[in-house]
């Protein structure tokens, strides 16, 4: 009789709370943690009048990336994500992520917790608030890593 081992699939696991985004990558016994602080990198780049939303999504891509790569090495990896603001993204108090794919190497993984809820103070008026239903954003990105 001959053992065959099984296959490991790799994981990731997205946990979000309103200051970290931890990212883990796990195969077998092999687990990398990864933590990226919201509110310190948002607040720097407000600082500094960076596009906040966009170099976040760079931070988080090459994040998933990075705890991937430690438990499952890989050439490329294709991510595919939506998120959806509550009114435009200048004025919006609250942006969701939801993760829908991600590949390494044409192996699609499991992904568990998948979306990531970014939250602020919402300082717009009444009015602002009551009409925001027709300015909300919601987009589709695909990027290959």
């Amino acid at each position: 009789m001959s053992e065959t081992t099984p296959i490991v699939k790799p994981i990731v696991k997205i946990k979000a709370d309103p200051e970290i985004v931890r990212i883990v990558g796990k195969k077998g016994g092999e687990v990398s943690l990864q933590d990226i602080n919201t509110k310190l990198i948002l607040a720097t780049l407000w600082w500094e009048g960076e596009p906040q939303l966009e170099t976040f999504f760079q931070i988080l891509e090459l994040t998933i990336k990075r705890a991937l790569q430690e438990v499952h090495p890989h050439e490329k990896m294709v991510i595919d994500y939506s998120y959806t603001a509550n009114d435009t993204l200048e004025d919006a108090s609250q942006i969701m992520v939801e993760i829908e794919n991600i590949e390494a190497d044409g192996e699609v993984l499991e992904v568990e917790g998948d979306i990531i809820v970014l939250s602020g103070n919402d300082d717009r008026g009444f009015f602002k608030k009551l009409t925001a239903s027709r300015r909300k954003v919601k987009e589709n990105v695909h990027h290959e890593i």
